[in-house]
């Protein structure tokens, strides 16, 4: 495997020196171990219980390589998460770690002012982007997925002077004030309340469950002629809508793939209607689809691009890239932020875009090649179970849904699903659900993960379910 494959520059072997060998590597009878299990206490005890997978989850961070963690008592698990789609190019590559190391002793913080490499990333930000926003956009700052969505509802209600935001069930788009207002998790919205006002919430693309019962393609797209009667129609009670924002791949909802017409009609409804078109790619962008942009699977140019988690890497960095057309209608110093454009994060964010578009290393044309790979190891472990009742996804961005019965779809109970998940961390791989009913394995690991790590993964996920079929059917 040493060898390079046709379609991806790096090889196996140089893919497998990111990582920490033999992995996944269990040193403790029980996991958490008594080191783990000492520091999550404290965590507990110290820290705040609004966060979630610091509550959940028994698990300590120690050190990380590549697409692979060690834990206080020094288990190694192969990381299915990579980092909630933050590590796309690996936990400290050493080209990042570089950077670092060289831009530290220079300049970190500089307020909200410019410096060498913010600049820089802007121009690189801009000469990435897809479609129509290519050379002809200019970016906002910010340092969290939150704040980003914040900045651009702002900014579509600034520009249109229009109060309504349009976005749709199952979103997550953050946990702040007006990206809360978007957000539809029940647990996530509930005693924090009153919202933003404005917001209609619209039925997504969710084949496996469409909201009318019908199958794709003979249901005629319902779920996007549905949204434009709502946003273009008499006496729907939308009125002005500033912008309709949505995920180009649903995440905490379901890690849904809309089907390729879907996004082509939603930008005709925007066009139609005045709205901006914001695409959230906060988790699904940058490489982790097999292109830069998952929006560039649709041929679409939003109006606003809002990005993250994967551009900064293992430094905080996300921010908001508009049509360039817009520029000089925004008030000059009106939103102001104190920590945006870090140097040292930006230094990153340029490295991280140098690695991904680095046609040696081929990561994205490697993340379509293995995530097809995958997909179909999952779709063929499907058809032998009674309860994966849907697989979905592109590239390292895959799901499987469980169900208590294929016929009818009614959902696993979470409970069991977490208890798997539980399972599949003493066996070494960290890994998160997702879902509206709790019900859905994500696999996004970092786009440096071996084959064979990605392999044993989805293998031992299925003989992990496999196991527990039949209570899971219960």
């Amino acid at each position: 495997m040493a060898e390079r494959a046709k379609k991806s520059g790096i090889t196996e072997g140089e893919i497998s020196e990111f990582s920490y060998p033999d992995a996944p590597m269990m040193v403790t009878k029980q996991v958490p171990g008594p080191e783990t299990k000492k520091l999550w206490d404290e965590a507990l005890k110290y820290e705040s219980p609004t966060r979630v997978g610091g509550v959940y989850l028994p698990f300590v961070w120690e050190s990380a390589l590549g697409s692979t963690v060690k834990d206080p008592d020094g288990n190694v698990f192969v990381d299915l998460t990579g980092g909630l789609g933050v590590n796309n190019v690996g936990h400290t590559h050493p080209r990042v770690v570089q950077t670092i190391i060289d831009q530290a002793p220079k300049l970190m913080h500089t307020l909200d002012m410019p410096n060498r490499q913010e600049i820089e990333l802007s121009k690189r930000l801009a000469e990435i982007m897809p479609g129509g926003l290519k050379n002809n956009c200019f970016t906002c700052y910010a340092t969290s997925g939150s704040a980003a969505v914040e900045i651009a509802i702002k900014f579509a209600k600034y520009l249109t002077k229009r109060p309504e935001i349009i976005a749709f069930q199952g979103a997550y788009h953050g946990v702040y004030n007006g990206s809360l207002a978007l957000t539809t998790s029940y647990h996530y919205r509930q005693g924090f309340g009153p919202f933003m006002p404005g917001v209609t919430h619209l039925p997504y693309a969710y084949c496996y469950r469409c909201f009318v019962g019908l199958e794709y393609p003979s249901c005629g797209m319902a779920c996007a002629k549905y949204a434009d009667d709502v946003i273009n129609g008499p006496y729907t009670g939308v009125y002005e809508p500033a912008a309709v924002i949505v995920e180009t791949f649903q995440g905490e909802g379901g890690y849904l793939v809309p089907p390729k017409e879907y996004f082509q009609m939603i930008r005709e409804t925007c066009d139609k209607s005045g709205a901006l078109m914001i695409m959230d790619e906060i988790q699904c962008g940058f490489g982790r689809s097999g292109k830069m942009w998952a929006i560039e699977h649709y041929g679409v140019t939003p109006d606003i691009m809002v990005w993250g988690k994967g551009v900064g890497g293992d430094q905080p960095l996300t921010g908001v890239s508009v049509h360039s057309k817009y520029q000089d209608m925004l008030d000059p110093g009106s939103q102001p932020a104190t920590f945006v454009g870090n140097a040292l994060s930006c230094a990153v964010g340029l490295t991280n875009i140098d690695i991904m578009t680095d046609p040696e290393d081929n990561l994205m044309g490697r993340a379509a090649e293995v995530g097809d790979e995958m997909l179909a190891m999952m779709h063929a472990a499907a058809k032998d179970s009674a309860v994966i009742g849907d697989v979905r996804g592109k590239g390292f961005y895959l799901s499987m849904e469980i169900v208590k019965n294929k016929e009818t779809r009614e959902p696993a109970d979470a409970m069991k699903i977490f208890g798997i998940m539980m399972q599949m961390l003493e066996q070494g791989y960290l890994s998160f659900v997702c879902g509206r009913n709790g019900n859905v394995f994500r696999l996004m690991p970092p786009l440096t993960t071996s084959r064979d790590y990605f392999a044993a993964a989805v293998d031992t996920l299925v003989a992990t379910i496999k196991r527990n079929e039949a209570d899971l059917q219960i």
